[in-house]
């Protein structure tokens, strides 16, 4: 039996959490655009991820693991560069953190049909 954390609907609920976790950062934050961004491209990417919470299936699972690295590697250098509060910077890299390390952690291609 496979393990919770390898299905890839956790992966997606786990992204789509982390992508209004950060809208939320947005609402009570002085840098609101930045957060508000990020927040959208983290939700579209989960959104557009073949799998079983998805929105639009536009690419695939292996395609997905990369992209969420992207987007970690693009969060940490929002928070390192950008002049921004300190807890934009605390929320972005939480938010790159999670994403990189379910994506690299677990594995989430769809599951192979049983046979």
């Amino acid at each position: 039996m496979e393990s919770l954390l390898r299905r890839p609907i956790v992966h997606q609920f786990v992204d789509y959490a982390t992508g209004f976790a950060i809208a939320g950062a947005a609402t009570r934050s002085p840098d609101r655009t930045l957060l508000a961004l990020c927040a959208a491209v983290v939700i579209a990417s989960t959104a557009m991820f073949a799998g079983p919470l998805a929105a639009f299936r536009v690419f695939p699972a292996r395609a997905h693991r990369v992209v969420d690295v992207a987007l970690g590697i693009a969060g940490v250098a929002l928070a390192v560069t950008v002049d921004s509060e300190p807890v934009t910077r605390l929320t972005l890299l939480v938010a790159a953190a999670v994403l990189v390390f379910m994506s690299v952690r677990f594995v989430h291609d769809v599951r192979a049909p049983r046979t």
